[in-house]
């Protein structure tokens, strides 16, 4: 997910397990309060190498490839509970409303009704008034029908989506 003002996050399962990374661009652990862009000290200790591609990958980089996360969490397959950078010491609150130092607070969606979020979302963001139906359509995992797709963006067609959609393995109505 990328809210359009620098800040992003993103899951990954895999059959290792799931890695999800944070990034929020005015956090006091962002790499780019540094000259030569290293990550917070201690942010992914004890990584598991099965879980370490995810370092790797294009998308969570920036211009340059380097990998930017502010905060990384990640759990095995079979464990038992999540899992942090193991020597990660959080900088100083900057003032009274710094309550957040990594931007896992971005992650808050997860916990609400997501679909009423990412409606909220596309209005502040993207100027745009959505379907909440079709939100719930797809957050749902029911499968792509044209009727939904262009209820989310009139321009577009099932068709014109197979190719992503099928790389992600999402349903589509026959």
């Amino acid at each position: 997910m990328n809210n359009g003002s620098g800040d992003e996050w993103s899951v990954v399962f895999t059959v290792g397990g799931a890695f999800i990374r944070v990034f929020d661009h005015e956090s006091a652990m962002t790499p780019y309060r540094d000259p030569v862009h290293q990550l917070w000290p201690g942010l992914l200790d004890g990584l598991p190498a099965v879980l370490r591609p995810q370092v790797e990958e294009p998308a969570f980089g920036d211009e340059e490839g380097r990998f930017v996360a502010t905060a990384v969490l990640w759990r095995l397959a079979g464990d038992d509970r999540w899992r942090a950078g193991e020597h990660i010491a959080f900088p100083q609150p900057r003032g009274a409303y710094d309550t957040d130092p990594d931007g896992s607070g971005l992650l808050e969606i997860l916990l609400d009704d997501i679909a009423d979020r990412y409606v909220s979302f596309a209005q502040d963001h993207h100027e745009v008034d959505v379907d909440p139906r079709a939100v719930e359509h797809v957050v749902a995992h029911r499968p792509l029908t044209d009727v939904v797709v262009r209820a989310l963006n009139a321009e577009a067609t099932v068709s014109g989506l197979y190719e992503d959609v099928a790389a992600i393995g999402y349903p589509i109505a026959a």
